[in-house]
């Protein structure tokens, strides 16, 4: 492992020296960066200047997801400083993302304004291997403790996504199509409309694919394993009066997904194949009245996911099914005091699960407050401060402090501290086959340490972070139960990040994380955790018409339970080709140089793949 460490080093090395040079380059000859770059996340839903918040924060848009041609969200999400993945295959299996080695169970995630966290998960989290780029128009990735301002969960970050939105006056639709490797076939239709006093938005996509083998077919395992997914989202608002605003969003999705079974590891195993079929439904209804001194906003969320597991097991015909619910009840209050904003809130949330055998739910209700602290033309400071009351556990208080400071308009320091909790999912307390109900909340403390360079159109970016779990909740082989792992585990690193224009026609991305990590109990690293993780992008407008990007991940350093994962390398490429101003095509190869990889132990991973597809908005 030495010498592929090395080189991943000398990689890195590299990779931020080019990132340097080229800043260099262009420094001299670019104007200004323009700062009108804002997140509503951070702060929750109040705009912030990206270069002020003291946050970590990653925007992504639609342009940025259309120039990289990748069709499932978390390959994109990969690309980004901090974030990783593990997957059990391809499209539609189960996709575990991380934030600075912080699995899925620590990520809040919400899809215009829904929290889609499965309630009846074995650890409640977002599976997000169904979840493509279609239909996207904006993501908003908080990394760092955020318990004390989106609540229990969110101890890692939280994935803020926004679907397709109204954005010319009128009506306006679009289409895409797409077909390639595998016998894949994707199809989109979109329409929006907007008024001068309201507006709506809504997508229906549709996936299916032939797949490869969810076991890895280099370890034997020839049998393709497909997927089919439907998805139809909707958002809209309309304002009654000048001073109030009413709203909502909505999704379906349904999926059905082969899989292989698990013996051991994963094997084709008996034909025909194990099915996961899952069906969601998301509603959020809102109104804010904007009147007086403080604006208000009330709103009004369910979130139901049925899953089926069915097939074998041992040759004997099984099904397994499952639901989790969620209702949450929410208000948020802001006011602009002399010298901060404050924003308050509380809420109200039940989550439920059943499967064969067994139920549960867990009931909480959450007070919050948060001061943005203007401390002049330079620094900006968030305060927030969180009391939760659990049905089971009793009260918890979180608390977050982030600092953002500007000694230099190119110049932006960052640091903060937050502490969080999780509690014990309803699956993990009341299984009769695996809870526990004896399970206590999971604690935790982070730390981060950030600064931002500015150079005309370029950015340069730096952060150490670390993040403490006291009593981490664990599957426990030999008990075959859930249990507390007494002590402190952690997760600590670095993230550096470059963005420049190489030239007028060629710009380059550089990202790279260095994660290590320790499991309280055995002293060993997390598992599925890269020690090192490398991601290199290049775009090049080719002529006025068409346009280029090339994508190279390295990842290097992963350990499982049963020993290190072989490190590895994928390049992705993809050509965009204007027909008209509405209309282009595109092609994407994927896995360029057809390496063979995984990212779980035994589940494979796609070989080269092409894809070429059309889309068009009028």
């Amino acid at each position: 492992m030495n010498t592929p460490r090395l080189a991943v080093l000398r990689a890195a090395t590299a990779m931020t020296t080019l990132a340097l040079c080229g800043i260099a380059q262009v420094a001299s000859a670019q104007d200004a960066l323009d700062l009108d770059a804002i997140t509503v996340t951070a702060n929750r839903g109040e705009a912030t200047d990206l270069t002020r918040t003291g946050s970590s924060v990653a925007v992504i848009t639609q342009e940025d997801l259309k120039n990289s041609g990748t069709t499932r969200l978390a390959d994109y999400l990969t690309t980004l400083p901090g974030l990783s993945l593990s997957g059990n295959g391809g499209l539609g299996t189960s996709t575990n993302l991380r934030i600075r080695g912080a699995d899925g169970r620590y990520i809040g995630v919400y899809i215009d304004g829904i929290d889609v966290n499965d309630p009846a998960s074995t650890q409640v989290s977002f599976d997000f291997g169904s979840l493509t780029t279609q239909g996207i128009s904006r993501i908003e990735i908080l990394k760092g403790a955020q318990s004390a301002l989106y609540g229990a969960d969110a101890i890692a970050g939280v994935v803020n996504i926004t679907t397709n939105q109204a954005t010319k006056p009128g009506l306006s639709q679009g289409y895409a199509a797409e077909y390639g490797s595998y016998n894949t076939a994707k199809l989109a239709y979109n329409l929006s409309y907007l008024g001068a006093r309201g507006s709506f938005a809504a997508t229906l996509s549709h996936v299916r694919t032939d797949g490869f083998s969810v076991a890895d077919e280099n370890d034997g395992n020839t049998e393709a394993d497909g997927h089919e997914a439907t998805r139809l989202s909707f958002s809209g608002d309309y304002e009654l009066t000048e001073t109030v605003t009413i709203g909502g969003a909505a999704f379906w999705a349904t999926a059905e997904t082969e899989v292989d079974e698990y013996s051991g590891g994963p094997t084709d195993g008996l034909i025909p194949d194990d099915m996961s079929d899952r069906d969601q439904v998301g509603l959020r209804a809102f109104a804010r009245i904007d009147a007086g001194a403080i604006r208000h906003e009330f709103s009004a969320q369910y979130y139901q996911i049925d899953r089926r597991f069915s097939g074998t097991k041992k040759g004997v015909p099984y099904s397994d099914p499952s639901k989790g619910q969620r209702w949450s009840l929410a208000y948020q209050g802001q006011t602009e005091l002399s010298v901060a904003t404050l924003t308050f809130g509380a809420d109200a949330t039940r989550e439920a699960f059943r499967n064969t055998g067994d139920d549960g739910r867990n009931d909480i209700f959450g007070l919050w407050a948060q001061s943005d602290w203007h401390l002049g033309d330079q620094l900006e400071m968030v305060t927030v401060l969180r009391h939760d009351d659990h049905s089971t556990f009793g009260g918890k208080t979180t608390g977050r402090v982030s600092l953002g400071w500007l000694p230099q308009p190119d110049l932006t320091l960052r640091a903060a501290i937050g502490t969080g909790f999780r509690a014990p999912s309803p699956y993990e307390l009341y299984s009769s086959t695996y809870g526990n109900p004896d399970l206590s909340p999971e604690t935790s403390t982070s730390y981060e340490l950030g600064v931002e360079k500015r150079l005309g159109e370029s950015r340069l970016n730096a952060t150490l972070f670390r993040t403490e779990i006291t009593d981490l909740i664990a599957y426990d082989r030999t008990t075959s139960a859930y249990d507390q792992t007494t002590g402190t585990s952690w997760m600590q690193g670095v993230e550096l990040s470059a963005e420049t224009p190489l030239t007028e026609r060629i710009g380059l991305t550089a990202a790279y994380t260095w994660t290590d990590s320790q499991e309280a109990g055995t002293g060993k690293r997390l598992a599925r955790v890269p020690l090192h993780d490398i991601a290199l992008g290049l775009t090049a407008e080719v002529t006025p018409d068409l346009t280029s990007a090339l994508t190279l991940r390295h990842v290097a350093g992963v350990t499982e339970k049963t020993g290190d994962m072989p490190d590895y390398t994928t390049v992705d490429l993809s050509l965009r080709y204007a027909l008209s101003t509405q209309t282009e095509v595109y092609l994407r190869v994927e896995n360029l140089f057809d390496e063979e990889y995984q990212t779980s132990l035994g589940y494979g991973t796609s070989d080269r793949a092409a894809y070429f597809g059309v889309r068009s908005n009028f």
